[in-house]
């Protein structure tokens, strides 16, 4: 969470969650966020999906909150499967991470999905 801090300058919020639960496609899932103010979104979002490790991301569609979005698929060090899934844009960046002992699928709905809960779209 430290490191998405820093990637907003003077952070206004941020968030750090874990749920640990057998879900259909994850074992656990991850999410932290910040916001604040972010001058390249596709540069931090860049950065903020390489403090996981080597990961192989591609662009996803951002959804209704727009920015930039990208998911991948890694192999954490204790083993299993990870769905790494990361956005930026003006104003918040975040990442949410799926971790399970099984392969998992594409996840960007999943992903959406929980971005959509973290952020309200300006009014």
């Amino acid at each position: 969470m430290d490191e998405l801090k820093r990637e907003v300058g003077e952070p206004t919020s941020a968030i750090g969650w874990a749920y640990g639960g057998e879900t259909p496609d994850a074992d656990a899932v991850l999410v932290t966020g910040a916001s604040g103010s972010v001058r390249d979104p596709a540069a931090t979002l860049e950065r903020v999906l390489g403090l996981y490790g080597r990961v192989e991301t591609q662009a996803v569609d951002s959804g209704q909150l727009g920015g930039r979005a990208g998911c991948g698929h890694g192999r954490p060090e204790h083993g299993g499967y990870m769905t790494l899934c990361g956005w930026a844009d003006s104003e918040t960046v975040g990442i949410v991470a799926f971790v399970s002992d099984r392969p998992q699928g594409d996840l960007t709905t999943d992903f959406l999905t929980v971005r959509g809960e973290l952020e309200r779209p300006p009014r």
